[in-house]
């Protein structure tokens, strides 16, 4: 009896690990914005690349206590309210200036899946005006993860990305790419951090690196001795 609850533990523990590492969470909004127009943003948690978008109520462990920031182009931090729906989260925010805003997340979720604590981040970018960033991505941002913004708001074909851990370029982490169509690769950052992805088709993109590094300490009085990390940006081709 003793060694069938062990193996059901042991199954269930694989599961929920399973389930939180193979999800993400991701932006929605438009690429381009416009000063004194509102903007909408979506925030959803599910596995893009099987179609699945789960229901709030259903998200893993805290991460729907997600804090969602907006970065102006002069490098102004501010928390925006989000609003919760059945399968996610809506904010909104005025653009004021030219440049380039970066909307960001980043959580790691209170419940361990073994000894792994998970970290979800996840950034997009709105492109108003002419206007370009006055102050450098890597120093923008707190993530420990990222998945730098497109460096053209044409989202040309291929798109080059750089991912950096803890503001450095990372070599060797995976990036996949799924596609409207359902097309999927994945690719591998260079010494420099830098990735190419082919992006053929009008429609909506998620590009997502993920990462692990092993690492000991305390999350909420519990040890762990891995972070899996994602970081994910939406990209709609139009």
């Amino acid at each position: 009896m003793k060694m069938k609850f062990s193996l059901l533990l042991a199954l269930a523990l694989f599961v929920n690990l399973g389930c939180a590492m193979g999800h993400a969470l991701w932006i929605e909004t438009e690429v381009v914005g416009k000063k004194g127009q509102q903007q909408e943003v979506k925030i959803f948690y599910g596995e893009y690349a099987e179609g699945v978008i789960e229901k709030v109520g259903d998200w893993y462990s805290d991460v729907k206590d997600f804090e969602l920031w907006l970065i102006d182009p002069a490098g102004n931090k501010t928390a925006l309210k989000t609003t919760e729906g059945e399968d996610h989260f809506t904010a909104y925010f005025t653009p004021e200036m030219d440049g380039v805003y970066r909307l960001q997340i980043g959580h790691s979720a209170k419940d361990l899946g073994g000894d792994y604590i998970y970290q979800f981040n996840t950034a997009s970018q709105v492109w108003v005006g002419k206007g370009r960033p006055t102050v450098k991505e890597e120093t923008a941002t707190d993530l420990a993860l990222i998945l730098t913004a497109p460096k053209e708001k044409s989202l040309k074909t291929p798109l080059e990305f750089k991912v950096l851990f803890k503001g450095e370029p990372q070599e060797g982490v995976s990036v996949s790419v799924v596609s409207p169509t359902g097309w999927a690769k994945t690719y591998e950052t260079d010494e420099e951090g830098n990735v190419t992805v082919e992006t053929p088709w009008k429609g909506q993109y998620i590009i997502e690196a993920t990462d692990t590094e092993e690492t000991s300490g305390e999350h909420y009085g519990v040890a762990y001795n891995f972070i899996w990390r994602c970081a994910t940006q939406s990209i709609i081709k139009e």
